[in-house]
């Protein structure tokens, strides 16, 4: 009897999520998008006031995305063989250095530079974050574990955006790029200082280290990657557009930071449930669910333009957001060899990438056609996407079975 007890004693430790190490990483995560968030919803309004046309604002967001997709591979090596908390410092204060630099700049095709080299920066935050969550989190509770990291990236963009544009709006961009510094230089701060390093993460691992690396193209992961690309054509879109969207149909600059902060709220509190109920349910309903969702939404943000139905509408697609991505980051979880997580991880940012730079330029030339465009053409793209879940050759790449763990 008291065998079977410390069994279960045991199984419980090892199950655990919520550990020092772990709530650390998603408060990292968190101050560092904080920083981020803040200046999200202005690169676009700053490029338009130094004089871009609508081509060179997707243009920004596209070269960001072009140069975040090619610098992935290198990132996730990087990742992989030098330590994930170190990738991950180096680039959060990177990110900090690029964003005080927005303040000099007064030539767009100056800010489409800046904005290539923000690529690079992005890619080595969230990646590396993710892969050094995969190694702390048990096996069993990936998607609940990874969708933490999200719900602290969504708590930073609850707040950052709408901090900035108040700012922005009393007092001018230099003072919102200066404040937006702040949280960056102190996550990575605390990612260097304070997060397990290499050996003591993968210590944690589970017999990371012991585990080869396998191909990192099998067909779970081909799926993985290819449905991150088409949840992130939303991505692209935002970035490049939303902004000057809502500026355009008579938003003001509080009521655009809203938006985000709307979006943000139910994506980032639903997350960590959204996840653990992927890891005990499977990943196929909620993804499938999801997408049928988001195409839905998307044609409504094309067909309604009031500033209030847009605010209103991203709240839904927050909801939306939480269970497609608790879902597909439990799906990336299960099909990710141990050895090779800062690859994987770096393949699936590829991806998504690859995804959002598609949304960006086609959004930006499709905006200057009809503003309503790209919305409506997003929205045809995830009813693309649902239509092909339901074909069985796909449904078979799923894992079907429900995954009963004992909960701590």
């Amino acid at each position: 009897m008291a065998f079977r007890r410390s069994t279960a004693e045991s199984v419980a430790v090892r199950e655990r999520i919520y550990t020092p190490p772990v709530l650390l990483l998603a408060a990292t995560v968190g101050v560092s998008f904080l920083g981020l968030g803040f200046v999200m919803p202005l690169r676009a309004l700053y490029g338009r006031q130094i004089g871009a046309t609508s081509g060179e604002i997707g243009l920004m967001a596209s070269v960001a995305l072009l140069t975040g997709f090619l610098a992935a591979p290198g990132i996730g090596w990087l990742s992989d063989r030098f330590g994930h908390r170190t990738i991950l410092w180096i680039g959060v204060l990177a990110h900090a250095l690029l964003v005080l630099a927005y303040i000099p700049v007064g030539d767009p095709v100056l800010l489409i530079g800046l904005r290539g080299l923000e690529g690079i920066a992005i890619v080595s935050v969230l990646p590396p974050a993710r892969a050094l969550m995969n190694t702390l989190a048990p096996r069993s509770r990936q998607g609940e574990a990874l969708a933490l990291v999200s719900s602290a990236q969504m708590a930073g963009i609850l707040m950052g955006p709408t901090a900035g544009t108040i700012l922005a709006s009393r007092v001018g961009y230099t003072p919102s790029f200066l404040l937006a510094s702040i949280p960056l230089f102190t996550g990575a701060a605390c990612a260097l200082l304070f997060l397990p390093g290499r050996a003591a993460a993968h210590a944690a691992a589970d017999g990371a280290l012991a585990t080869p690396a396998a191909s990192l193209f099998t067909s779970p992961l081909l799926l993985a990657y290819g449905l991150g690309a088409v949840y992130a054509v939303t991505n692209g879109v935002i970035q490049a557009i939303w902004s000057i969207y809502m500026a355009d149909a008579g938003a003001s600059l509080p009521l655009i930071g809203l938006s985000y902060t709307v979006f943000a709220l139910p994506a980032g509190l639903l997350g960590p449930i959204a996840g653990r109920l992927s890891d005990r349910r499977g990943r196929y309903q909620p993804i499938l669910i999801g997408m049928c969702g988001y195409a839905a939404i998307y044609v409504a943000f094309g067909l309604g333009v009031s500033p209030l139905w847009l605010v209103l509408l991203s709240g839904v697609e927050g909801v939306a957001a939480a269970f497609v991505g608790g879902a597909l980051n439990g799906l990336l979880a299960d099909a990710l060899p141990a050895g090779a997580r800062g690859k994987g991880q770096a393949n699936f940012s590829a991806a998504q990438t690859a995804g959002s730079f598609v949304g960006a330029t086609a959004s930006g030339f499709l905006y200057a056609l009809s503003p309503r465009a790209p919305f409506v053409a997003t929205g045809v793209v995830f009813a693309a996407g649902a239509a092909a879940l339901l074909l069985p050759a796909v449904i078979a790449l799923f894992p079907m079975r429900m995954v009963r763990v004992r909960v701590g």
